[in-house]
C-alpha cells in the first residue's frame, strides 16, 4: 500500500469497503473486480469472509483475494464466523491501524466481533485518536445499536464508541459489516455505515437498510471523503 500511497494524488484518492463475503464465491469475485475498476488505494474487507473460520476457507478467500486484485492490497476486519487462531496466523491482528503519512490517513481497526467493545478496544482508538491525521476511519465488524439502527448491533460500550467518535475531530466516518444490507446513518456525529453486501446471503427482511448486493466507494479529496454505493449488476 505504501508503494501505491506514494503515486497517489494526496488532494485526490480513493478506497473501496466491503464486507460479508462468506458463501458466495461469484458475487465475491464480481464485487472485488468491481472495486479494481475505482483504481482503489485499497479495500477494506468488513469481516465474516468464511463461516466456520477454518484454516482451509481461509486459505481459499486469500487465493481468491490474490487471483482477482493482485494488485490492490486488502485489510480485513475480525468477523464472528472467523476463528481468532486462524484469523491472527493467516491474515492480520485482530486490532491494528495502516494508512499514509504522506496522504494524512489512517484507519483503526478492532475487534468488537462478541458484540461487545471492551475497554483495551476503546483505549487503542483513544490513543489513536490522539495523533490522528485528517482523514481518520474507523472499522469493526458489528454495528452499534442507534435509533435506526435495532437489531444485529451492539450496545456494551456503544455509548462510549460514540463519545470517543464525537470528540475526535479527524474521524470522518465509521465501518462496519455483520448485517447482510446497505445503510447509513449518524454516529457519534459523523458518517456511519453498513456493508455486508459483498456475497453472503442478504437479510430476508430487516428493519432498516437495503437488501442489495454493493460495494461503498471512498474518495478523500483535499481531506475531506464522500461515499458512494455501487450495486453490484
Amino acid at each position: 500500500m505504501q508503494q501505491l500511497a506514494a503515486k497517489a494524488t494526496p488532494g485526490d484518492y480513493s478506497f473501496v469497503v466491503l464486507g460479508d463475503s462468506r458463501g458466495n464465491e461469484a458475487v465475491f469475485k464480481k464485487a472485488l473486480s468491481v472495486a479494481a475498476t475505482y483504481r482503489p488505494l485499497f479495500i477494506l474487507h468488513g469481516g465474516d469472509y468464511s463461516d466456520k473460520g477454518s484454516d482451509e476457507e481461509t486459505r481459499k478467500f486469500l487465493s481468491l483475494v490474490e487471483s482477482t486484485v493482485p494488485a490492490i492490497p486488502v485489510f480485513v476486519v475480525f468477523g464472528n464466523h472467523e476463528s481468532p487462531a486462524v484469523f491472527e496466523k493467516l491474515v492480520a491482528p485482530r486490532q491494528y491501524r495502516f494508512g499514509s503519512k504522506r496522504l494524512g490517513l489512517r484507519v483503526l481497526v478492532v475487534d468488537n466481533a462478541g458484540e461487545e467493545l471492551k475497554a483495551p478496544e476503546l483505549s487503542f482508538l483513544e490513543k489513536e485518536l490522539a495523533t490522528a491525521p485528517q482523514a481518520t476511519f474507523l472499522a469493526m465488524h458489528v454495528p452499534p445499536e442507534t435509533s435506526r439502527w435495532r437489531g444485529h448491533t451492539f450496545t456494551d460500550g456503544a455509548s462510549e464508541l460514540a463519545r470517543v467518535i464525537a470528540s475526535s475531530g479527524p474521524v470522518q466516518a465509521s465501518f462496519f459489516a455483520h448485517s447482510h444490507v446497505y445503510d447509513r446513518d449518524l454516529f457519534g456525529g459523523k458518517p456511519a455505515f453498513i456493508s455486508g453486501g459483498a456475497g453472503a446471503p442478504l437479510a430476508w427482511m430487516s428493519r432498516y437498510g437495503e437488501r442489495v448486493y454493493h460495494i461503498i466507494v471512498v474518495r478523500v479529496k483535499n481531506g475531506r471523503a464522500s461515499y458512494q454505493m455501487v450495486p453490484l449488476k
